[in-house]
């Protein structure tokens, strides 16, 4: 009867624990999911005006600063001379000097638009996490592009913050309205 007794009073021990803990872990997770994005800034380069459109959209939908970058050389608005340019700065590893002085201190989430040149981030982004400290921000990339989905950066742009402390997520493709309304409700980033 004592042996019952004390299996029963194990079960019950071990049940109540798996509450417990089950319980907590719920908790938990609702928390992350609704977790202030804090300051949010949202950053963008735009050659043809596609970024920037985009860039607008998740602005109004973020309620964060927009801020284009400025670079040096900018690059040329003919197409042509852009291809050149860009890859010329892929095959030679050239990183354009960004022009602009961001307070990054003052943000918490960075959403980084782009182009998808040559299926890979243009070389500025790799100037962008050299020139700014973004140790424990939280930086959502978000590309335009009408062929490369945003996986396609994601290798470079793990390597550009290797070792830099930066909450990388796995960004989104920019190029709808739809798209863009997604990943911001996902991700608990709309104002």
């Amino acid at each position: 009867m004592k042996k019952i007794i004390s299996i029963i009073a194990a079960i019950s021990i071990t049940l109540l624990a798996i509450l417990m803990i089950s319980s907590n872990q719920k908790t938990t997770n609702v928390q992350a999911a609704t977790k202030s994005p804090g300051k949010v800034l949202v950053v963008y380069y735009s050659n043809s005006g596609t970024t920037e459109d985009a860039a607008k959209k998740i602005q109004k939908k973020t309620g964060g600063d927009l801020i284009k970058l400025r670079m040096s050389p900018d690059y040329p608005s003919n197409y042509d001379k852009l291809t050149k340019v860009s890859k010329r700065q892929i095959d030679k590893n050239i990183h354009p000097e960004i022009l602009n002085k961001i307070n990054m201190k003052k943000y918490d989430t960075i959403l980084l638009g782009f182009p998808t040149w040559y299926q890979r981030p243009p070389m500025f982004i790799n100037t962008f996490f050299e020139k700014y400290n973004l140790k424990n921000k939280t930086v959502v990339p978000f590309s335009t592009s009408m062929s490369s989905p945003m996986k396609v950066n994601r290798p470079y742009l793990k390597k550009m913050v290797k070792g830099k402390k930066v909450n990388l997520q796995t960004g989104f493709r920019a190029n709808s309205s739809k798209a863009i309304n997604k990943y911001l409700k996902n991700h608990n980033l709309l104002k």
